[in-house]
């Protein structure tokens, strides 16, 4: 079985900026092809939406895979929705549904936003 991290748009904004501990997981996944970095695809749209090219930038790194939104995902997400709606959206319940169905954590520079959600979280200082 394989090991990774799912990367949220809070830490894909921090990767971008050179983030030490964040740049390192890359490093690993391009290490060890058993570790994987998966950026879901809803969380690559809200950071480019601030930080255009960034889904460029990560199209170029071989060890990072973009989580796309199929039936699995999207029934978890709708099922979270259904309780309740984190004002953050569509990225973090997105980021949350793959951290579950992976069972891999969300790095993150917020962790707050996802209080409740039941997702393992990676807390990361914005370092």
């Amino acid at each position: 079985m394989s090991d990774g991290i799912v990367l949220d748009h809070h830490a894909l904004l921090a990767l971008g900026r050179g983030h030490r501990v964040l740049s390192g997981f890359i490093v690993a996944a391009h290490e060890d092809p058993l570790y994987t970095v998966i950026v879901p695809a809803l969380c690559l749209a809200e950071a480019t939406r601030s930080r255009p090219g960034i889904a460029t930038h990560l199209a170029q790194l071989p060890a990072v895979e973009v989580a796309s939104i199929d039936r699995i995902v999207a029934d978890t997400m709708g099922r979270i929705a259904a309780s309740f709606f984190p004002e953050q959206g569509w990225p973090i319940l997105h980021a949350a549904a793959v951290s579950m169905t992976t069972g891999w954590e969300v790095a993150t520079l917020e962790a707050k936003e996802y209080h409740g959600l039941g997702a393992p979280l990676l807390p990361v200082t914005g370092a």
